[in-house]
C-alpha cells in the first residue's frame, strides 16, 4: 500500500491530556486501523502496544467471567447457609455448623476476591485508553509522517515528469524540423549534382552514410 523511501526520524508529540477527552476508538478493532497495514510492516512498537491492548481485553474478559462465576457462586452459598439454619441454631447439628462455617469463609474469599477483581476492572480501561494512545502515537510515526514524505517526493516527480515532458516534446520538435530540413536539402543536392556523386560524397565524408 505504501512504499517509503527512507526512514522518517521524526516523532508525533501528542498532548496526552486532549486526546484523552477524544472519543479515540480502539484501534485494533477499528477496520481501517487494520487497513493500513495490509501492505505496510508494522513496527515492533505497533506490535508490542498491539499486544499490550489484546492482553488488556483477555484480562478484562476474564475479571468479568469470574465475578459473575463468584456471585453465582456466593448466592448458592448464602442459600446454603440458609438451609443450614434450622439445623445449627435450633438442633444444634455439629456437622451443620462445619458446614456453615466453611461456607462463610468462603464467602469471605469471594468478597475480598471481589474487591481485587473490581478494583481491576475500574482500573482496566485507563489502561487500555493509555494503550490504545501509545498505538495512535506508534501508527502515526511510522505511517501518517511516511506518507506526507511520500506525498512530497510525489509532487516533486510531478514536477519532473512536468520538465521531462516539456524537454520530450522539444526534442521531438527539433528532430521533426531537421529531419524535415534534411530531406529538403538532400534532395535538392540529389537533383544538383546526381545520386552517384552524392554518393562519392557520403562515402568519403560520412563513410556511405547519407
Amino acid at each position: 500500500m505504501f512504499k517509503f523511501l527512507k526512514r522518517n526520524e521524526r516523532k508525533a508529540n501528542f498532548d496526552r491530556k486532549i486526546l484523552r477527552k477524544n472519543d479515540i476508538s480502539l484501534l485494533t478493532l477499528d477496520e481501517r486501523w487494520n487497513s493500513l497495514f495490509a501492505n505496510t510492516e508494522k513496527t515492533p512498537e505497533i506490535v508490542a502496544s498491539e499486544n499490550k491492548i489484546m492482553e488488556l481485553l483477555k484480562e478484562q474478559s476474564r475479571f468479568i467471567e469470574e465475578s459473575k462465576e463468584n456471585s453465582a457462586l456466593k448466592k448458592d452459598l448464602m442459600g446454603k447457609i440458609i438451609t443450614l439454619t434450622t439445623e445449627v441454631f435450633d438442633k444444634n447439628n455439629e456437622a451443620a455448623k462445619k458446614e456453615m462455617q466453611e461456607c462463610e469463609k468462603e464467602i469471605k474469599r469471594i468478597n475480598e476476591r471481589a474487591g481485587v477483581l473490581q478494583e481491576g476492572l475500574d482500573n482496566i480501561p485507563d489502561l487500555i485508553k493509555e494503550a490504545n494512545l501509545e498505538l495512535l502515537e506508534h501508527t502515526v510515526n511510522q505511517v501518517y509522517f511516511k506518507i506526507r514524505a511520500n506525498q512530497k517526493r510525489v509532487a516533486e516527480l510531478e514536477h519532473l515528469i512536468e520538465e521531462t515532458r516539456t524537454k520530450l516534446k522539444e526534442y521531438i520538435d527539433e528532430k521533426e524540423s531537421l529531419s524535415e530540413d534534411y530531406t529538403e536539402i538532400y534532395s535538392w543536392f540529389h537533383d544538383l549534382l546526381g545520386g552517384e556523386e552524392l554518393e562519392k560524397l557520403d562515402k568519403e565524408f560520412f563513410g556511405g552514410q547519407p
